[in-house]
């Protein structure tokens, strides 16, 4: 799965061999460009502030995409590494000086061990089965110190039933055109995204994501059985307690020091 390690200057970008969001790394910026970024990234440092006492900490990023988030975060926390399974997208962030790899969020490939671990922006909902979903509680936890915290956001179905009838939105940026159609599959769980990029020259690329909606109580099976345990469980963006109910939940975690 991995085959190549790169070292260019401070950023470290562990290749592997398939190439997500090869072709939507171009639209990305204009695809986020209502996300405020600023107010998120204060959201997961209140929270991580809270269960942390230290600014000193070894901080380790999944899923940082095109490092924007990183880029605010790692202000607070210097020793800072984002990490995302697509490099086409860990390039779009080469103007953010934090060290980068690439790398997949089910098999780290970390000998360190860190105080903070977090992901946004829906990553985990990309880990497609349980199986998957349980290694990454797995690794997180081999590389979380014993007083460490790995907070993330996911989506549940009530964020996805809207979506139930295809909706499709286009614009263009950069010389890019795109069109996105989304459409949420509940009998199985899949929120998918289709998308097609036309470039300046008319070269067309098509790309399909899909995003697993797993049911609220999953995430809590999964998180005992990986040794680790809730410490909070909110509503994304917010300090207030989440349910099933929820379109978004932020989970707060920490090692099960009972557990081995």
């Amino acid at each position: 799965m991995l085959d190549l390690l790169l070292v260019t200057g401070k950023n470290y970008l562990l290749k592997v061999n398939s190439l997500p969001y090869e072709s939507v790394s171009f639209i990305y910026k204009e695809l986020m460009k209502d996300v405020n970024y600023k107010d998120w990234g204060k959201y997961i440092l209140d929270l991580t502030q809270d269960h942390l006492d230290s600014k000193k900490l070894k901080v380790l990023e999944l899923g940082s995409g095109n490092c924007n988030l990183a880029e605010i975060i790692s202000r607070e926390y210097k020793d800072f590494i984002a990490s995302d399974i697509s490099l086409p997208m860990l390039k779009q962030g080469d103007s953010v000086k934090v060290d980068k790899i690439c790398c997949d969020m089910t098999a780290l490939p970390f000998n360190k061990k860190f105080d903070l671990v977090f992901s946004a922006f829906d990553s985990v909902n990309y880990l497609l089965n349980k199986r998957k979903l349980l290694n990454l509680f797995v690794e997180v936890r081999k590389v979380l110190k014993e007083t460490g915290i790995f907070t993330f956001d996911v989506s549940l179905e009530k964020n996805s039933l809207d979506f139930e009838n295809a909706y499709t939105i286009e614009g263009q940026t950069d010389g890019y055109y795109f069109t996105r159609k989304s459409k949420y599959y509940p009998s199985v769980g899949i929120h998918k995204n289709k998308f097609k990029v036309v470039n300046a020259n008319g070269n067309i690329k098509h790309e399909i994501h899909k995003q697993k909606i797993y049911k609220f109580e999953t995430y809590f099976d999964l998180i005992d059985k990986a040794g680790l345990y809730v410490v909070e469980c909110l509503e994304a963006f917010t300090f207030n307690n989440g349910n099933r109910n929820c379109e978004r939940i932020q989970f707060i975690l920490k090692i099960d020091k009972n557990k081995c």
